[in-house]
């Protein structure tokens, strides 16, 4: 299998098995306790540093995309407009898999849509693992997360990144929203209970301690391979799969460089 693409998931799968770092945080996907502090979230995503971070992925993007100079110029003196609604975005919890917990995901991190001019962005934001404090954390291209959103109808909204699926949990059921999900499960709700059996499955060979993890191939990711040093975008059909599960109550660092990450994805409303 080929080296992923997205850089944004390289740093994601190196911590997914075996040697997960998480921020300390308690909410959790299918489950009664508190969520995250959408208002800090949502400062993080509106901070100078989030601005900075947006404006360099615009750039970026604006430079790729093949439009005219006057385009890209346009492009470039337009105001960086930062949406107010947030998208708390769980991910597929190892204990749950596991069947040590009940609790389908736990907090990835905060998805905002941003746009400037013609681009149209997500900031990611995460609370700092020592202090706390919420920051920006990653680029990603697209609005993903706020369709996503749309489509879950207020339910939790659930990914099992490993096979880019993404869900609604409500309760005690999970529903597919889009291709990757009905794959996985179907075009009905199904109970969590039949979730967790197809993803004990799906992950028995692959979790801390198997031969999967000790050989360093989280999903056909070299674990041992570095970062890249600038930020580049690629697509989601240049996506491998890849292997992460989320330990605990934590969330997977994202953070270290600017990564812009192309997603072009279908959703079921």
């Amino acid at each position: 299998m080929a080296p992923f693409k997205q850089h944004l998931l390289r740093i994601a799968a190196a911590l997914g098995i075996g040697t997960l770092t998480v921020f300390s945080a308690a909410a959790t996907a299918g489950a009664a306790t508190p969520g995250p502090d959408l208002t800090a979230a949502s400062g993080a995503a509106h901070s100078a540093q989030a601005g900075q971070l947006l404006d360099k992925a615009a750039q970026q993007m604006a430079q790729r995309s093949g439009l005219a100079p006057s385009a890209k110029a346009a492009s470039a003196k337009a105001a960086l407009v930062v949406q107010q609604d947030t998208v708390p975005v769980y991910a597929l919890s190892a204990d749950f898999v596991r069947s040590r917990s009940n609790e389908v995901g736990t907090l990835w991190y905060v998805a905002t849509k941003a746009t400037k001019g013609s681009a149209v962005m997500t900031v990611y934001t995460a609370p700092d693992k020592a202090t706390g404090a919420w920051q920006p954390v990653n680029i990603a291209t697209g609005d993903t997360e706020a369709k996503m959103a749309a489509a879950a109808h207020g339910a939790k909204v659930l990914t099992e990144p490993q096979i880019g699926a993404w869900y609604a949990v409500s309760g005690n059921q999970i529903r597919a929203l889009d291709p990757d999900g009905i794959k996985a499960i179907g075009t009905k709700p199904i109970s969590l209970t039949s979730y967790r059996q197809q993803v004990a499955a799906r992950y028995a060979d692959k979790q801390a301690g198997s031969a999967y993890a000790k050989n360093g191939t989280a999903g056909g990711y070299d674990v041992s391979a570095a970062a890249p040093a600038t930020a580049e975008v690629q697509s989601e059909s240049n996506r491998g799969a890849w292997m992460v599960l989320v330990g605990g109550a934590g969330v997977a660092v994202i953070c270290g460089l600017l990564t812009v990450v192309a997603r072009r994805r279908r959703v079921l409303a």
